[in-house]
This record gives structure tokens, C-alpha cells and sequence, in this order.
């Protein structure tokens, strides 16, 4: 009864704190605690990303090491002699012949342990390198008919391989078969992710190096903590050719620094509320007078900002042509990293073919049987095969060169450079493509524009072709002229774009592709060349077949 007199009694204004005060900390709780869940939320979401990071970083050196040596082992075979010692099992000559491309490998990559040569009832041959262990020789009972990688593993003992059988006349006759230490993706994946790795086999005891690390979970995303620092464990099991699997990759990221972080949060998320809760019970001491003094003062800001509208306004036009001018730089990019991959689709030949052309020239000298007529052959020969890859720079140099300003240009020219460009990453990959121009067109405009947003949808169409893996993939470009317009269609036989509506896929970042194939900024990019630079019209829309892209100029 005493407590309802007392509040009776209390002023309007105290009533009107406490009740303030009691609101305020119920909302500072609940503040507090969705500052806590949104921290935590990030920074497993940060985790997971870091995860699929490091597991992505692994496949990417797998794909990249089996690509890259299964076309090296394709080069040794096809070098003159080797097929032919092979199948008369001549081991001196094997050996002689693979040396140099042996040491060039070694080289390159120190984690090589050896190429090895076996004959078709898989018995070894011939070895540079380190000597393999009974048990790989031992661990298939036939040569494989198809080019076959991965690990191999005995107890302690794992190593990568990449077998190629050798076949003449439709007849195997025996293998050849690359081994890698699998530090070497251990060492790959320490590099990019900074993070210290261990190779462990099952059953072994670990016992790492740093001891920060004793006693820590080895469990794949598991959290746990030692005296001194928290730590997440990343697993990666490296998968066997013949068996399950008998080791795997560890790593372990230091989240020490992430675990403060959601202490950070609640102690921010504390201060803020007591901060505010102080400059609150100021203004409600001061009472109305003080916040009607706040009102004139927003009112004149109000007006001020009012008179300031405009500027805001040229600003942000202003940095949105700066957003406009970084995407075309990025799409510059994204285009000059695809280029890359078709100057290495068109130098594969001619290096292949001066790698053998110095070879033979090795082994002419070594014979002693190097004549003038023939030495002369081979260096005219290897200076056709260098001034072929010098153009071939030129050529893509060229198309990145930007146009200063507007002239009168052939439409067929421009598309006959971007085909240029992309022929042999098509040619590689098996893609047909076929181009009818009924007649020579002529437009006003920026060449090499129109030729960089060519290439981003014929590249995007490559490469929808090969995700999807199409059997029999074409690409079709048809170009007309009529009534002074030009008519352009680039169609495929990819399945056409699930994207709804279609329209978006023109968005910037929008991208139909895996997530490690695409950018999203290419096709956004030839739709603002098209309409922006060159007053045409860029749409796409699907038929029975695939995707149609269509250009009015």
C-alpha cells in the first residue's frame, strides 16, 4: 500500500523516466542480443566460406596438375622415338630421349618424383627419377585404357599419378605414368590460404610442429581450443585410385581473433546502451523546452539540406559514372584473362612442335649426323613456328587497343577479329562454328567495342557449351543487312537460359555460370556497348535448340 502511495505521488516527469528507462533497457537487451546473432552469423558464414575456399583452391591445383601433365606426357609420347622404343622395350633409348623433358619438369616442380615407363603386361621398363615401390608397380592388374589420375597409397607412403597408355595401331603396348609428391598440394593450398598444413596418415599418431597445436580436434569443422588461442580444423581427404582413402590434408585456421569478436559485440553493443541511455535522461531532464530547442534546429537543417539537394544529386550521377567506368575496366579484364587461355589453345601446337624440332636436332648432333641442309631446314622451320606465336601476340594486343573516337567500320571485319581471336580455344574444345554473311555491312562506331562485346557472347556460349557438356556443341552467327539496319544472331545448341525473367541475365553480377566461371559483368557490358555506344538494341530469348542472342545496329 506504501509502494502505490509512494508511485502516486512520484512526479509526471519521474514517472516518465523510470518508465523510459525500463523500455529503453528491455529494447538495449534484445539490441544486444541481435548484435550478438548477427556477429555470429557472419563469422560462420565467413568460416564456411574460407572452408569451401581452401577445398576449392585443392580441386582447382587437382584439375591444373592432371591437365598439365597429362599434356606433357601426350608431348614425350608424341617426341620422336619414344613410341618406337617403347614397343621394342629399349630401355637406354627411353631414357635418353625423356631426360631432357625429365629435367625441364624437375625443374619446374621440385615435388616430381619420377616418369615411368611400363610395357603392356605392366611391367617397368624405364624410370627417371625416383625409383616407385614394388607395391605401385603392382597396384593394377592391367594397363588402363584410358588416361587415369590419382593417388596412390601404401603404408606412410601416398603419391599422385597421372597414367597414359600408350596405344599404336589400336593396340595398347604399354604406359607412361607421371608420380608427384602430394607436398606439392599441400604446398599449393598452404600458399594461397596462408594457413600451416600437415599431411597424416590413419592410424598415425599427429604430432605437429607448432606446439600452439597440441591437443586441437582433427575432426573436419569442428572448433577447438587450447590455453592460448581457438582454432577450426579443415580436413581434406585425398582420394585413391585403387583403395580407400588412407590419408588427408590438415589445416588449421586460428580463429582466436573471430571468438573475441562476439565478446567485442556484446561489450560494444553494452556501451552503446549505456551511452545512450545517458544522453536520454539528459534530454528528458532538460524536458520540452530542450527538444522543442532540437525541433528548430532540424528544421533549419532540413531547409538547408533542401538547398543542397541538387549537389547530392550531381554527385551521385557523378559516382555512379565511376561505378560505369569500373565495370567496363573489369569487363576489360575478364575479357584480357580469357584471352590468355586462347593464346595458350593457339601456342600448344607450335611449341609442341619446336620442342620436337630442338629435340631432333639433340639427337641429329648426338649421332653426328646434323648436315648444313638439314640444320638450315630446322631453323627456318623454328623461325616460321616463332614469327606464327609473335603475330599471334600482335593479333591479341591489338583487340584491346581503344578506340579514341567514332568512324565508319565493317561489321564482317569486326566479327571475323573477334572469330580470329577465339578459334583455336573452339577448335580445342571441339566446337563448330558457322558463320554466314550474306552482305558486306557498314556502321558508324567504336570497332573495337563492338568486336570486345562479340567476343563476351560468343565466349559466354563457349562456355555454356562445355559446363553442360553438349554432345555435338555448334555455335551459329548469321549477318544480314536491309532497309539500312544490320541484323546480327549468335545462337547455340546449349539448352537455352533458365534465367526468369530473361531479361535479368543482362543485370550486372548476374551470371548463369558455376560460381568459379563467372563474373556477371560480360554480358552486361555487350549490352551497354551495343545500346549505349552504338544507339543499337542487344536482347536474348531462347529457342528449341538454345539460347539466341540478337543484335540491331
Amino acid at each position: 500500500m506504501s509502494y502505490l502511495n509512494t508511485l502516486s505521488s512520484l512526479s509526471t516527469k519521474t514517472k516518465t523516466m523510470i518508465f523510459v528507462l525500463m523500455l529503453f533497457l528491455a529494447m538495449a537487451t534484445i539490441f544486444g542480443w541481435m548484435r550478438y546473432i548477427d556477429v555470429r552469423e557472419g563469422i560462420e558464414k565467413s568460416r564456411k566460406d574460407y572452408s569451401l575456399q581452401i577445398h576449392s583452391i585443392y580441386e582447382m591445383t587437382l584439375k591444373r596438375t592432371s591437365a598439365f601433365y597429362l599434356n606433357r606426357a601426350y608431348a614425350n609420347l608424341d617426341s620422336y622415338g619414344i613410341k618406337e622404343a617403347l614397343e621394342h622395350k629399349n630401355i637406354e633409348q627411353l631414357t635418353g630421349l625423356s631426360s631432357f623433358r625429365w629435367n625441364v619438369l624437375k625443374q619446374e616442380n621440385p615435388y616430381l618424383l619420377g616418369i615411368r615407363f611400363y610395357d603392356e603386361k605392366l611391367a617397368l621398363l624405364a624410370y627417371l627419377g625416383k625409383e616407385p615401390k614394388k607395391e605401385e608397380i603392382e597396384q593394377s592388374g592391367e594397363v588402363p585404357k584410358e588416361p587415369e589420375v590419382g593417388f596412390f597409397f601404401s603404408k606412410h607412403y601416398a603419391a599422385y599419378h597421372i597414367m597414359v597408355p600408350v596405344i599404336v595401331h589400336e593396340k595398347i603396348i604399354g604406359m607412361l605414368e607421371f608420380a608427384i609428391a602430394p607436398e606439392f598440394f599441400l604446398n599449393e593450398v598452404e600458399e594461397f590460404s596462408n594457413l600451416k598444413g600437415y599431411i597424416l596418415f590413419k592410424g598415425e599418431e599427429f604430432v605437429p610442429s607448432d606446439d600452439a597445436l597440441l591437443g586441437i580436434s582433427l575432426k573436419d569443422g569442428e572448433i577447438s581450443q587450447n590455453k592460448k588461442s581457438t582454432y577450426i580444423t579443415h580436413v581434406i581427404p585425398l582420394k585413391g585410385i585403387i583403395r580407400d582413402d588412407l590419408a588427408e590434408l590438415l589445416f588449421f585456421q586460428d580463429i582466436s581473433d573471430q571468438q573475441q569478436k562476439l565478446l567485442d559485440a556484446v561489450y560494444e553493443a553494452f556501451f552503446v546502451a549505456l551511452s545512450m541511455l545517458a544522453v536520454l535522461l539528459i534530454i528528458l531532464n532538460y524536458g520540452f523546452n530542450v527538444l522543442i530547442l532540437r525541433l528548430e534546429e532540424s528544421e533549419v537543417n532540413l531547409k538547408e539540406l533542401n538547398h543542397t539537394l541538387e549537389d547530392r544529386v550531381n554527385e551521385e550521377i557523378t559516382r555512379r559514372m565511376e561505378n560505369e567506368q569500373i565495370l567496363m575496366h573489369q569487363s576489360r579484364l575478364a575479357s584480357m584473362g580469357e584471352m590468355i587461355g586462347n593464346i595458350a589453345h593457339q601456342w600448344r601446337q607450335p611449341l609442341s612442335e619446336l620442342g620436337a624440332t630442338l629435340m631432333n636436332l639433340q639427337i641429329l648432333w648426338e649421332k653426328q649426323k646434323l648436315t648444313t641442309t638439314i640444320f638450315e631446314d630446322r631453323i627456318k622451320r623454328s623461325e616460321g613456328l616463332i614469327a606464327y606465336m609473335s603475330k599471334t601476340i600482335d593479333d591479341f594486343r591489338n583487340f584491346f587497343v581503344s578506340d579514341n573516337q567514332k568512324e565508319r567500320y565493317s561489321v564482317n571485319e569486326a566479327i571475323h577479329k573477334s572469330l580470329g581471336l577465339i578459334e583455336s580455344a573452339l577448335k580445342n574444345h571441339h566446337i563448330t562454328l558457322e558463320f554466314h554473311e550474306g552482305d558486306h555491312c557498314e556502321v558508324e562506331g567504336y570497332p573495337s567495342q563492338f568486336a570486345q562485346a562479340m567476343l563476351n557472347i560468343i565466349s559466354n556460349a563457349k562456355d555454356i557449351l562445355l559446363e553442360r557438356s553438349i554432345s555435338d556443341p555448334t555455335i551459329w552467327i548469321s549477318l544480314t543487312c536491309k532497309e539500312g539496319k544490320v541484323l546480327i544472331l549468335i545462337a547455340d545448341n546449349g539448352g537455352g537460359i533458365a534465367l526468369e525473367p530473361i531479361e535479368k541475365i543482362f543485370e550486372p553480377y548476374v551470371s548463369t555460370k558455376h560460381a568459379k566461371s563467372g563474373t556477371g559483368i560480360g554480358l552486361y557490358m555487350s549490352k551497354t556497348i551495343i545500346e549505349k555506344n552504338a544507339n543499337g538494341v542487344l536482347c536474348a530469348y531462347n529457342s528449341d535448340k538454345g539460347a539466341i542472342f540478337e543484335i540491331i545496329l
